[in-house]
């Protein structure tokens, strides 16, 4: 079952911008239509955003719902904070990047120092039977680019509150790239089977479509798995206060990985050139996975000059934040509102 956010659209844009299709098709267009079709709400491209740690007390729900509609059609548009972006200098020196996703360039500069050790994952990464609870935040970056110059660019957001202690429940908001959350996005519980999602008309019951786990894609016990399944090739690394989980290459294995987990799809792609990078960072002292990076790129088969790169950066804080007492947020009873449609619900089983 696909997440409730999706990333798939990338296919979309890459088509409309690498193939000609730009001027029919404009990012905007595609972006509407893809978000329609993974949440099943004509309205809901306005849902945009995750925050991170600096900005979580920082909202703008005050904005009219067409205001955000606007600002998150030109902003949302896949389906990834301090963090390590590409790795690559021409990368690091690239122009025009939004403040919210500039690249950290202490922890580029982390990796291209690192060095080897003799330690294995399991050394260094901590068990999700060991994760409690947490606060979690995906921005999704799709980039189109021909040479140096970013021809295209999006973004998309959510910050969540986890509790895996006992079953799973997580309460998310939308946030843009400038970490400013815009409206909420989603609640569920695996114990009480509730998954509510914000929509034009309010917070509506998606539960017999979805699932808690389905919220969201950065679950700690997610991609504590897909460490797990990554090839041989991914190296244990160490730098300063970090220990740095790293991988570049093209295996069809990870490839899998990403599409199975994060929905990534190249559509009018040139897949022989498909180039992937993972890179995890592990405080040394806490023994807390603090950020994850997953970035795919390949050039485009009809506009080869042109490429199309999809980034999924993962952040992850406050550990323990849920285990004594603090509750996740909740929707207000009052404010719940009734079962998805019977179009709603065709839409999403479209999926």
């Amino acid at each position: 079952m696909k997440k409730i956010f999706a990333a798939a659209l990338a296919g979309t844009m890459f088509l409309a911008s690498c193939s000609g299709g730009g001027e029919e098709e404009t990012t905007e267009e595609a972006t509407e239509e893809t978000l329609e079709e993974a949440t099943g709400e004509e309205s809901t491209v306005e849902e945009s955003g995750e925050a991170t740690e600096e900005s979580s007390g920082s909202t703008s729900s005050g904005e009219s719902e067409e205001a955000s509609t606007e600002e998150n059609i030109d902003t949302a548009a896949a389906s990834t904070d301090d963090k390590p972006k590409d790795l690559t200098e021409a990368e690091i020196d690239e122009p025009g990047l939004d403040f919210g996703y500039d690249i950290d360039e202490d922890k580029v500069s982390m990796v291209e120092n690192a060095t080897e050790t003799d330690q294995s994952v399991e050394d260094v990464l901590r068990n999700s039977s060991e994760v409690t609870s947490y606060v979690q935040d995906t921005s999704i970056i799709i980039e189109i680019s021909q040479g140096e110059q970013i021809v295209d660019q999006s973004f998309q957001g959510i910050v969540a509150e986890v509790d895996e202690s006992n079953g799973l429940e997580v309460a998310s908001d939308y946030f843009n790239e400038n970490f400013e959350i815009i409206q909420p996005h989603g609640y569920g519980n695996s114990e009480t089977g509730e998954l509510f999602m914000f929509t034009e008309a309010g917070w509506t019951d998606y539960s017999p479509q979805y699932e808690a786990k389905d919220i969201i894609y950065g679950l700690y016990s997610n991609i504590y798995d897909i460490i797990q399944q990554m090839p041989d090739a991914l190296q244990v690394l160490e730098e300063g206060d970090y220990d740095i989980l790293y991988y570049t290459g093209n295996d069809e294995r990870v490839y899998q990985l990403y599409q199975n987990n994060f929905e990534m799809e190249f559509s009018g792609a040139n897949m022989d050139e498909l180039q992937m990078g993972f890179v995890a960072f592990i405080n040394k002292t806490s023994g807390d996975l603090e950020s994850v990076n997953l970035i795919a790129t390949a050039p485009g088969l009809e506009a080869p000059e042109q490429s199309l790169t999809i980034e999924v950066i993962l952040n992850y804080h406050e550990y323990g934040l849920f285990d004594d007492g603090a509750e996740i947020k909740k929707p207000h009873p009052d404010e719940l509102g009734g079962a998805a449609t019977e179009e709603e619900t065709a839409e999403e089983s479209r999926e």
